[in-house]
């Protein structure tokens, strides 16, 4: 972790600073912010020309980090929990 602890701090710093960082995929390089920041998130949209009516990736480490973007019911929250964590993709109905 040693090589990897600047790398982590700055962009760490970028985000919380409203910035946007380049991260690796497995196949491609995604775009990241704090989802909170209205400025980082329309940085985003213009960095990519993309309307903001196709929504966006999230990326988190646990479902709360989630749930404030998305709505799920009772039946949706058990199946996406029971994959969690893993290498899945959920699309969801934004809130």
């Amino acid at each position: 972790m040693g090589a990897l602890r600047w790398p982590l701090k700055r962009a760490r710093d970028v985000i919380w600073g409203g910035g946007v960082i380049a991260y690796p995929t497995e196949a491609v390089f995604g775009l990241g912010c704090d989802p909170l920041n209205a400025r980082a998130v329309a940085r985003i949209l213009a960095i990519k020309q993309r309307a903001v009516a196709k929504g966006f990736i999230l990326v988190a480490a646990d479902i709360s980090q989630l749930e404030p973007f998305m709505q799920l019911d009772a039946a949706m929250r058990a199946e996406v929990l029971k994959t969690w964590p893993g290498p899945v993709t959920w699309v969801v109905p934004a809130s």
